[in-house]
């Protein structure tokens, strides 16, 4: 997504992981619903640009924004356990990189493949973002959207998705006037490694784990992420 517009004076800098030093009219960290939409439909009345960021990671601002950025900061966690599965409601403006590592800490397998990978929860949707061996295809259950102009709650079941690389049903038919709220991921107790990458090649497959798997990408991930900040 390209952004280009107009001269203000509120810096997006440290709100865009490419941190491009452009400014916004004005931006707002959201962390309800009610605010957000209240900002939806003020923005649309006054004709005023309005984006929804989480990291900004899937952004490129080409010049400073003439509207407004809304901030998702939306959060919350709700782990449900079954026989076979662990479902976690996730709320689209947690930062992916903190859930994964919740994950690991109280014993949930599945995500590890996915770490460091920057953005929030509802980018990842909206991305399938992926990254050796593993999809959010691969680990969602659904998304739940919200209409920014009545306010309707929609669950977007897995099948609906139509998850395919780096994209989704919330590029295109989703893309305007909704927003993701939180995001349905389905872990299975029986945890199998993702290990096809030659970065594990010298790794005893004996002593393989989601932690090991974790540190391993979390390194590689930012080597790379620290050479193209510079």
């Amino acid at each position: 997504m390209y952004i280009k517009h107009a001269d203000y004076n509120l810096s997006l800098k440290d709100l865009n992981t490419f941190a491009v030093n452009v400014t916004a009219k004005k931006i707002i960290f959201v962390s309800t619903i009610s605010l957000l939409i209240n900002i939806w439909h003020k923005c649309k009345t006054s004709k005023v640009p309005f984006i929804i960021l989480g990291e900004g990671s899937n952004i490129l601002f080409l010049e400073n924004y003439l509207g407004i950025v809304v901030i998702n900061r939306i959060k919350g966690i709700n782990i449900t356990e079954k026989n076979n599965f662990w479902y976690l409601h996730v709320n689209s403006g947690e930062i992916w990189h903190d859930l994964v590592q919740y994950t690991l800490k109280i014993g949930l397998f599945g995500l590890e493949n996915l770490a460091y990978i920057p953005g929030c929860v509802g980018s990842a949707a909206i991305q399938n973002i992926g990254a050796y061996g593993l999809e959010i295809k691969n680990v969602c259950n659904y998304v739940d959207i919200i209409s920014l102009n009545n306010a309707s709650i929609q669950r977007i079941n897995l099948q609906q998705c139509n998850f395919s690389y780096r994209n989704s049903i919330f590029q295109t038919k989703y893309n305007y006037g909704y927003a993701v709220l939180s995001v349905g991921i389905k872990l299975s107790k029986i945890w199998k490694p993702i290990i096809f990458h030659s970065f594990f090649k010298n790794i005893n497959l004996i002593q393989i784990n989601p932690y090991k798997i974790f540190n391993t990408i979390y390194n590689i991930r930012k080597k790379k992420y620290l050479i193209l900040r510079k």
